[in-house]
């Protein structure tokens, strides 16, 4: 079995470490030190093709498969020193856009996917609360049906883009269903009324990756992903 990389992933390798490296690191001592989300950048990653790469070509993507996805990501972190940028971009592409891709309704894909490619939408998803991490089935957020709607109520915590982010992949617990069929994915866009993003949390580094805490008191006709 030949496990050897072929020459249009070499080449497109190389391209996003070059491209990177020439267009993701200007003026990055300022914005680490404003602790700003680089939107330029985002930017021309999104022209670059990267926000697109893993969804199939049929939904506007790139087409590129898993591999091929984890190499140009492993360039941009050879030539960019944002690594605040570099996980700002895979909380996007694997928490949310590949949730969209596989278990999204026409419907969904059509609103999201190609403001989330084009890097006119910024999205990620929310699982962590105060009291819940790794343990997500002991999540507090919860998911109550009234008519046509769905009611969450919750908070979560450390979720990575929830300052800057118009689409919100949040996941909330059912009451009275069993813990492994208890939970869904809710998309929830800012703006939502009921939907509120609190003070920012300070880190040690990754500053341009704005991390917040979302609480979500009363969000209504929210569109239900997984259930």
């Amino acid at each position: 079995m030949d496990f050897s990389l072929s020459a249009e992933q070499r080449e497109l390798k190389e391209a996003a470490a070059a491209f990177a490296s020439a267009k993701l690191n200007q003026d990055l001592a300022e914005r680490e030190e404003a602790g700003e989300f680089p939107l330029a950048a985002w930017g021309a990653c999104a022209e670059f093709g990267i926000q697109g790469l893993p969804v199939p070509a049929e939904l506007g993507g790139g087409g590129a498969d898993i591999l091929t996805t984890v190499l140009v990501m492993e360039a941009l972190g050879y030539g960019c020193r944002d690594n605040g940028l570099i996980f700002s971009l895979n909380a996007q592409l694997w928490s949310l856009e590949l949730p969209l891709v596989r278990f999204g309704t026409p419907a969904q894909q059509r609103a999201y996917l190609p403001g989330l490619i084009s890097g006119d939408l910024i999205g990620v998803h929310a699982m962590t609360e105060p009291e819940s991490g790794s343990d997500a089935f002991s999540m507090r957020t919860r998911a109550e049906r009234r008519g046509g709607d769905y009611v969450l109520t919750g908070t979560k915590l450390y979720i990575t883009n929830a300052p800057v982010a118009d689409v919100v992949l949040v996941f909330a617990a059912h009451p009275g269903r069993p813990k492994m069929a208890g939970v869904s994915a809710f998309l929830v866009e800012k703006g939502t009324p009921g939907f509120t993003v609190t003070r920012a949390l300070g880190k040690m580094g990754q500053k341009g990756n704005q991390v917040n805490i979302p609480e979500l008191w009363i969000i209504e006709r929210s569109l239900v992903l997984l259930g």
